[in-house]
Formats: structure tokens, sequence, C-alpha cells
């Protein structure tokens, strides 16, 4: 069952469905702001999902949580963007994501639901690269 992580110091959520993610997900974009989106945790398939949450423009993280792995992947929108975006890692943690790596909110959503309940596989819907 995917685990949703969103504060460093409130409890991880179980997730059971995709109707729980989009609720969760909903719920954590509306406390969100343009000034301040957040970038949650997900857990599943033993692997941990990024996922900002709060602009109109999001990305998605993936990597494999095993201690000798190193492999992440995160999604690429316009290769020809400049600069970086603010967003904070569980709503403290200021991170800057570079504007080539956002693709839309509905698509990283769809991502990150289908990696999570459906299939366990990075999607061939966007392009990726190496973190």
């Amino acid at each position: 069952m995917p685990i949703l992580e969103w504060s460093e110091i409130l409890p991880r959520v179980e997730l059971a469905t995709p109707a729980e993610f989009d609720h969760a997900i909903d719920t954590l974009s509306a406390r969100s702001s343009a000034d301040h989106p957040t970038i949650v945790a997900l857990y599943a398939h033993g692997h941990q999902v990024i996922l900002g949450v709060g602009l109109a423009e999001s990305f998605v993280q993936i990597q494999d949580e095993r201690p000798a792995s190193k492999a992440a992947l995160v999604t690429v929108g316009n290769t020809k963007a400049d600069g970086d975006v603010s967003f904070y890692l569980l709503g403290s943690h200021h991170t800057e994501i570079p504007r080539r790596n956002l693709i839309p909110i509905a698509t990283a959503r769809q991502l990150a639901r289908a990696f999570l309940f459906e299939s366990g596989k990075v999607s061939a819907e966007v392009a990726w690269e190496p973190v």
C-alpha cells in the first residue's frame, strides 16, 4: 500500500486507493500557495516518488530505495527552459527545481498515481532524465 509523507513532524499516511491519493493531494495542494509550493514523498514498490504540489506545473522524481542503488529519474518538460522554481520539501526545506523538469500538474499527478497504484513502472508518456 502506498505511503504519503508530507511533513517531518506529522505521521505518514497509508493510501489504500487512487481516490485516497487524489483526496490527499487535493488537500495538500489547497494548503500550499504559489509562494510556498510543497514537495511530498510517496513510497511504493521499493521506490520513493517525489511530487511537487501547489503550482500549475510540477515534477515527478522516482528513486529506487535500495541502499546500493542510486538510480533516480526526474521528468523533463521543456529542455530549453531556464532558471529554477522554489519548492519546499515536506513543507519546510527550500529546494530549487530546474524549470526544464516541470510538466503540467495534471500530468505529474497521473504519472505518480499510475506508478503507485497500477504499474510500479516509469511511464513512457513523458521524457525522463537521470538525477
